[in-house]
């Protein structure tokens, strides 16, 4: 499922990067609001973020977002940062560079933690969401059905 993830974070980034390319070369004329359809780079940047959002839908029905997502962001600041900087030129600072260190070491924490610890915490928090959402199904009220306690008279 990773390289899956992988996958989406460079479709979605190169979309990015295209559809930077497309404004960048349409200029002035996006100012019409239907230009855009005209642009070749644009549709191209379309095509390769509803890629990859159905991969992403995909990730989504197997996976839990609070462990996918951290990858999918993490990789996507790295995935950006190095696309801008080799092909649109843009500079790369040893601040920003530092900062990228720091969110893929956070991905680490998060995303590769012990398996066995992973799906124990997996299956109680599908468990609590399951029971969440039963509860929340019911047309009564929380409190209705229950009877006051013996020891408290009103």
């Amino acid at each position: 499922m990773i390289i899956i993830i992988i996958i989406i974070t460079v479709l979605a980034n190169l979309a990015d990067v295209v559809l930077k390319v497309g404004a960048s070369r349409a200029g002035d004329s996006l100012s019409d609001p239907l230009a855009f359809i005209f642009i070749p780079w644009i549709w191209l940047g379309a095509l390769l973020g509803l890629s990859a959002m159905a991969l992403w839908v995909y990730v989504l029905g197997r996976r839990h977002l609070s462990h996918a997502y951290p990858l999918y962001a993490g990789l996507s600041f790295l995935n950006i940062t190095l696309a801008a900087s080799v092909f649109l030129g843009e500079d790369i600072g040893v601040s920003r560079i530092a900062g990228i260190g720091l969110i893929l070491a956070g991905i680490l924490v998060v995303h590769f933690r012990p398996a066995v610890q992973g799906a124990a915490s997996d299956r109680a928090a599908s468990a609590g969401l399951s029971e969440r959402v039963a509860a929340s199904d019911t047309s009564e009220p929380p409190s209705a059905g229950k009877k006051p306690s013996a020891g408290k008279k009103r």
